[in-house]
């Protein structure tokens, strides 16, 4: 049996970014041109290793691997299910490495849970400790379909408590930083123990256990090579760090494990082209005989603990004073400007403490009007988060009512729990990691606060927020004009707010912009129904009346509204909204308004309008930024259109006299340049649709050749999507049904791209031919001979940066 083993540990979390009121991440400008920080990440790290290259000495590819599948690994909870919504085919590829690991690892997976909200474990109350812990279970186990043997604790924060609720949750085993060990000796009885002082054996597990028999295996990694991983350079070439770890084992001949843990964003976020690193890495550790890549549970299953350890109390992986960082000006910071400093923390730690202490009170006390055990109820509420059927819900209210409930009742203690949902989530400890109290990340915890605050505010009547506001007022803001945190809440959370009826003026104004046979049917966490709807159109004004009801899909409270829209053309919408009308009040509304507009008259259609809802409404300025921007870009097309026909005709008519103003020399007039412009850049997308089966690349060639020698620079908008989406098309013709006239369209596309600037990712491209490459460059390959047969395939592997050297 080997007795060498290696274990790359990444953790991979993002902190949750959801606006609150919509349970969805709004367009985040600090990550362009991606539209939130979730989807870079992604791109540049999550999936890329999926598919991670491997590379020969020349720079080209070799092969392609999933990383997931040779290291340990854990997703954040909250990561993943924003991953599933937005990212379902790297959410997919994930699943499956860990299902591929459970078979090649004797039934231990290499993915492990983490505890939920990504909270400072020992800073927690007992009660959210054991929350934090069963929600990552059950998070994990709906993922995955397995119960997780090991789990993460936020930045690898312990305490006692902490390890034995994970213990007696099943939890086998957990990852620590080597100066998190306080002392260790031999499992055998009459051991001595031997204080640490921060320099501990990482080679062996360590059995810990509690006071009251509870046991748990700790793995604490090797500190140099994850820093260096890290921090160090070490991911500018895997050949080297594959190496390194087998330098690691010490020569007593006696089973060990070198393993490392670090953040894994390192392979490619933190550091470019980081995922083809570390798959270098992962081939080089594979490539020795005596050497088992591995996870933590298959190790511990072939070498349980044989020595015991103690822990710092309060210890973390990033904090050199223990959990300071996360309560106090202890002088960690990631790097902050001259004369700065974390008092701030204090005072926000304070401040979300009385706040939690306030909402659990409220939780206990108007909570238990409907279940019979709040906190227990809290724990299960974790199967409501992750699927929120009918089903489920009526299971769930089965067991934890205190008596049958109304629907009015059930939506109540729905609240309940989300409000503690939230009350938790506002602790992600990147809210203190940071530098200053304005940064995004403390923004985004204060709007976990302000909703918590809302929802008590609802089921109690009680305000907490100038209690709030009165502690978070200390904690002031290293930037002279943002003041304290009481005013950043005041000045950037607060506006954040949304009430039932702007919700609906947002779903009212989209909705008059759709087709009638597209009606809307959601609006983030909301479920939108429209009935009795009457449109009428006269030129550019429009009115839409109806009624309207919004039910949340988080609470399941739903409101009754009847609307009026007034659209007198371009941008200029009005929305009215009013409580529920009875019926018969409505439809005299509703008659009065339409026979007004029938007449012609807008002040008299305005005075109608107005006499029936008020003079409140919302204008476009009322929808979220995401679909603000969306409206205008139809709006402005709606506009550019009408020019489209005016700027071709203008082509047509003039071309001859245009190329004759070349012909002797005379420069092109600017009016007819910004026509041909828009011409040539519209039949260039209209060269690149999925459903041509062929295109001319000569005819690409021809609009460039012809602008440029009419002066004209294109850059033709959405270009580059429309030639990657053709080429996708032709790759899985290709690749997919073997019809090899595609190989000549890409390949010949490809040219013509390159010739012209037009960038191409080659990512999608060459994960679709790989199969087909492993098949051309191996003998004993079942479709080798295949392969062969189509000969386009040795120049498309060729011009997708494929070996051909590796051809055995």
């Amino acid at each position: 049996m080997p007795e060498k083993y290696v274990c790359i540990h990444a953790h991979l979390y993002q902190p949750p970014r959801e606006n609150p009121w919509l349970d969805e991440v709004e367009t985040e400008e600090s990550a362009a041109p991606f539209h939130d920080w979730n989807e870079r990440v992604t791109y540049e790290c999550y999936t890329p290793n999926t598919a991670a290259r491997i590379l020969d000495r020349d720079g080209r590819i070799k092969g392609i691997a999933s990383n997931y599948e040779h290291i340990s690994f854990n997703f954040g909870p909250t990561l993943l299910s924003w991953m599933e919504r937005h990212q379902p085919d790297t959410y997919q590829k994930i699943l499956e490495a860990d299902r591929l690991s459970v078979g090649r690892r004797n039934g231990h997976g290499n993915a492990i849970a983490q505890v939920y909200n990504h909270s400072i474990m020992p800073l927690n109350s007992p009660k959210d400790k054991e929350t934090q812990i069963i929600w990552g279970i059950r998070d994990f186990q709906h993922r995955f379909g397995r119960a997780p043997e090991g789990i993460w604790f936020a930045e690898a924060a312990v305490d006692s408590e902490s390890l034995a609720l994970a213990a007696k949750h099943g939890i086998k085993f957990t990852i620590l930083s080597p100066r998190q060990a306080k002392r260790v000796r031999p499992v055998k009885p009459g051991s001595a123990w031997t204080d640490c002082n921060g320099d501990v054996d990482t080679t062996r597990p360590y059995l810990w256990r509690s006071e009251n028999g509870e046991e748990i295996a700790l793995f604490f990694y090797d500190g140099g090579l994850s820093l260096s991983i890290a921090f160090e350079g070490a991911l500018f070439d895997g050949v080297k760090l594959g190496n390194r770890f087998l330098s690691k084992f010490p020569a007593d001949g006696r089973p060990r494990i070198v393993h490392i843990a670090t953040d894994g964003e390192s392979y490619g976020h933190h550091h470019k082209f980081g995922e083809m690193a570390l798959a270098s890495a992962i081939a080089t550790l594979q490539s020795q005989k005596d050497t088992v890549l591995t996870n933590y549970g298959h190790f511990l299953e072939l070498h349980p603990p044989e020595w015991e350890a103690e822990i710092v109390e309060d210890s973390s992986w990033s904090c050199a004073h223990g959990v300071e960082r996360w309560r106090s000006d202890c002088g960690c910071s990631t790097g902050s400007g001259p004369g700065w400093n974390q008092k701030w923390r204090a005072p926000l730690r304070e401040a979300l403490d009385h706040l939690k202490e306030r909402i659990d009170a409220i939780f206990e006390e108007s909570g238990g009007k409907y279940l019979q055990s709040p906190w227990d109820a809290r724990n299960d509420y974790i199967d409501l988060v992750l699927h929120k059927s009918h089903q489920r819900i009526e299971e769930f209210f089965l067991k934890h009512q205190r008596q049958p409930l109304t629907q009015a009742q059930i939506t109540e203690a729905l609240k309940h729990l989300e409000m503690q949902r939230l009350a938790m989530t506002m602790y992600t400890s990147c809210g203190w990691f940071f530098n200053d109290v304005s940064g995004i990340e403390t923004v985004q915890i204060m709007k976990y606060a302000a909703k918590a605050m809302d929802m008590a505010q609802e089921v109690a009547l009680r305000p907490l927020e100038e209690e709030f506001l009165g502690i978070l007022k200390d904690a002031r803001s290293n930037v002279k004009q943002h003041g304290t945190g009481a005013d950043i809440f005041r000045n950037i959370v607060a506006p954040l707010r949304l009430n039932p009826m702007r919700i609906a003026a947002h779903a009212i104004i989209i909705s008059s912009l759709w087709k009638e046979e597209e009606p809307i049917k959601r609006i983030y966490s909301y479920k939108v129904e429209m009935v009795d709807t009457v449109k009428e159109v006269y030129l550019d004004t429009m009115i839409l009346l109806g009624m309207l009801e919004l039910t949340s899909q988080t609470t399941l409270e739903s409101k009754k509204l009847t609307f009026c829209l007034l659209h007198l053309g371009a941008h200029d919408f009005n929305c009215f909204i009013h409580p529920f009308f009875e019926m018969a009040d409505y439809s005299i509304s509703r008659n009065d308004i339409v026979e007004s507009f029938r007449r012609r008259s807008i002040p008299d259609l305005i005075h109608s309008v107005e006499r029936h809802f008020g003079q409140t409404y919302f204008t476009i300025k009322a929808l979220f930024n995401e679909e603000r921007r969306r409206v205008m870009d139809q709006l402005m097309a709606e506009r550019i259109g009408q020019f489209a026909e005016a700027y071709q005709d203008l082509f047509n008519n003039n071309r001859k006299l245009m190329d004759f103003h070349v012909d002797i020399g005379v420069p092109i007039p600017d009016e007819f340049k910004i026509a041909a412009r828009y011409v040539f850049e519209k039949q260039l997308n209209g060269l690149f649709t999925e459903t041509r089966l062929s295109t001319d690349g000569h005819e690409m060639a021809r609009i460039f050749r012809e602008a440029t020698a009419w002066d004209i620079t294109l850059k033709p908008r959405h270009l580059r999507k429309n030639v990657m989406a053709y080429l996708e098309y032709h790759m899985e013709r290709l690749c997919e049904q073997g019809i090899r006239e595609s190989a000549k369209i890409v390949l010949e596309t490809l040219g013509q791209a390159t010739v012209h600037g037009i960038e191409s990712d080659f990512w999608k491209l060459q994960n679709m031919a790989f199969p087909h490459f492993q098949a051309f460059t191996d003998p004993a390959h079942p479709g080798h001979a295949g392969a062969m047969a189509t000969r386009e395939f040795g120049q498309l592997f060729d011009a997708l940066h494929f070996s051909l050297a590796a051809k055995k």
